[in-house]
Parts: structure tokens; sequence; C-alpha cells
């Protein structure tokens, strides 16, 4: 597998978390499933059917499981008809497709965060974990009309997993206030922070990667009104092209 350049599906990102150069898969994905799941990247990888029984041991052990599950694991699979293997390597069973069909499918549906009013300290720390989970990278692209001192408060969740943000507003609250703790985030944590206004927006929402959130009240507000976090990247592209637009459209305001 060595000389095999590993390429990831799309549809398994969810299920993958970024470790330096390594990519771990979740730990709510069992054994067995993480066999189908490494068979199913060789397949992609290659661009054809089957898979070498050492280089799908060896996805599985980059994957982060263990070298002696691999070999309890890949004889309960052939013995529950998942998969098969003869001479040529090892390939899915119909049974071993709609198994793994269907944990993709579980991972596609569009995850939903609810911040309830009235948990102010308990909604900071949920918007927290959510960030750490779902954002990583080189730039976070915030989009919220309404932001002041207590938007940045959550976002310092992000020290040491993305190098900028953007923020595109249409009102600072107490800007000196905003301004000196931007100040802080840039010295302390290393972040670059950068803010746009423009009198357009009104919707508010966040792009990162691939992924795109929408948020129902501003990140200002968490915990003193309902709040629903909605992935939705089927918009993403159209998302990201309308931040850009409206992001270049104004100057930065220092």
């Amino acid at each position: 597998m060595e000389s095999m350049l590993i390429k990831y599906p799309e549809e398994v990102s969810s299920l993958l978390h970024k470790y330096y150069e390594r990519m771990l898969l979740d730990d709510r994905v069992s054994d067995t499933d993480a066999i189908l799941v490494s068979l199913h990247i060789l397949e992609y990888s290659q661009d054809k059917s089957g898979a070498t029984y050492p280089d799908c041991r060896d996805v599985f052990i980059s994957l982060g499981r263990k070298e002696e599950s691999y070999r309890k694991r890949m004889h309960e699979a052939k013995a529950d008809n998942l998969i098969y293997q003869d001479d040529h390597g090892i390939f899915f069973l119909i049974k071993g497709l709609k198994r793994l069909q269907d944990l993709l499918g579980k991972t596609r549906k569009s995850p939903v965060h609810i911040i309830k009013a009235g948990k102010n300290f308990s909604g900071i720390k949920l918007f927290e974990e959510f960030l750490t989970v779902e954002f990583e990278g080189e730039e976070v692209l915030i989009c919220d009309a309404h932001v002041s001192q207590e938007t940045l408060f959550p976002l310092t969740a992000l020290e040491g997993k993305i190098k900028r943000i953007k923020i595109l507003t249409s009102n600072i609250y107490d800007k000196d206030k905003f301004d000196g703790y931007i100040k802080k985030i840039q010295k302390e944590l290393k972040i670059e922070v950068e803010v746009r206004t423009s009198n357009k927006i009104h919707e508010r929402y966040m792009l990162s990667g691939d992924s795109c959130w929408s948020i129902g009240a501003s990140i200002k507000d968490l915990g003193n009104k309902d709040t629903v976090i909605k992935e939705i990247n089927e918009v993403m592209t159209s998302m990201r092209e309308l931040f850009l637009e409206r992001w270049n459209e104004v100057e930065k305001k220092e």
C-alpha cells in the first residue's frame, strides 16, 4: 500500500477526524464496520472493486484500529456474509454493501444543535463544543448581523484549530470592547480576525471548509433566546459565494 495514494470519499468525511497527517475513524463506528469503511476507501482510491487482505489491514490500522481486532472482525465479517475473499482479494457482498450504505446514510442526515433560552452558561459551552467538533482548517467565515464582545467569547475554543476568522456584520455593539477583545485573540491565540460591515445582510450562518451551518439567533444572544444550529451543506457553495460577494463589496473596518 506504500505506493498507493489513499483518497477518502466525501461520504465518509463525517466519520473521520484529522490528527496531524492521520485520518482516524470515529470511535462510534464498530471494528466490523471499520473493515467495510477500509475496503470502501481502498476501492475508491483504486477506482475498482476489491482490495488485498494486507492493504485492507493497513488502512484499518491507519484509521486507528488494532491489528489483532482486524483478524477477528475480518473472520466474522466473512462468516456474516458481508464480504468474501478469494485468490484475487476481498470483495463486498450485497449484505455488506447494504450495511455500508446504511452506515453512510446515517452520517448524511443534517445534524441539528438546539440551545435553549435561559441556558446562558451551558449554551456557550454547547456552542464551544460544536465549534471544536465541526470546524478546523485555514479559516471560519461568520455572517451575523449583530455582533458584540459576547460574539467573540466562544470563538476562543478554536485556538490551535484555525488560522483566521472573518466576520461579516451590520452592527457592532460597544465597538471599543469588541476591538479590544479582537486584539487579545490575535495576540494570545494567534488567530487572525478581520471584520467588515455591510447593510445588505440579515441571515446568520457560518462556513468552514465544506461545511455550512445556519444559526437561528445571533451568537451574542446564545442562551438568551432559543437557537437552532442546522447543517446546510447542500447550499454551501451558494452561501460561500454570497459571503465573498458581500465581503468584497466593502473595505476592512478599522
